[in-house]
């Protein structure tokens, strides 16, 4: 993806997210969890989304990386409209999330060295054999606050703040342009 210092990093027009519920013997119903939200972010700002508990934040954030399926509107990023697979595959390279709750997004068989080298894999920035894997990951560590004794351990094995900040280092590890 080329990008426009112009354009806006992430520019999200009338997003709808609607999610059908059942109300009766095969009826359903639309539940309207985002209805016309707007924003643009440039690059190198931070957008706080504000609301109460239910208002539909996480849903725009799973909206916007496809997570998914928006009902409707448009997101672009850097200027480019992110609607076939093959663009949210590539978007999804500059793109990531830190889910809220950090313990049901970890999976419990990985230890944190395996969470966070696993989208480094995954996006091919480096192979599971390379020596320089695990310098990578234990900078990382380093740069979220985490001690390198805890390569080995596992999310079960961890605070909530200390899981919080192993979704952090993982969402870093890909060098993404853009974090929901």
């Amino acid at each position: 993806m080329s990008e426009n210092n112009n354009l806006p990093l992430v520019d999200v027009r009338d997003l709808k997210q609607y999610f059908n519920i059942n109300v009766g013997l095969f009826q359903t119903k639309p539940l309207k969890a985002v209805d016309g939200v707007s924003f643009t972010i440039n690059k190198g700002e931070t957008l706080g989304l504000v609301g109460e508990s239910g208002c539909g934040k996480t849903t725009v954030g799973r909206s916007i990386l496809h997570l998914y399926k928006p009902t409707g509107g448009q997101i672009f990023f850097n200027g480019k409209e992110i609607s076939t697979k093959s663009e949210i595959h590539d978007f999804r390279k500059s793109a990531t999330m830190v889910f809220q709750d950090p313990y049901s997004s970890l999976n419990p068989r990985m230890s944190v060295g395996q969470i966070i080298s696993e989208g480094m894999q995954a996006h091919n920035m480096i192979k599971k054999k390379d020596a320089r894997m695990q310098e990578m990951v234990l900078k990382i560590m380093d740069d979220c606050g985490l001690a390198p004794y805890f390569l080995h351990r596992f999310p079960h094995q961890f605070s909530g703040g200390q899981r919080q900040r192993i979704c952090i280092a993982r969402a870093l590890a890909v060098q993404p342009k853009f974090i929901v």
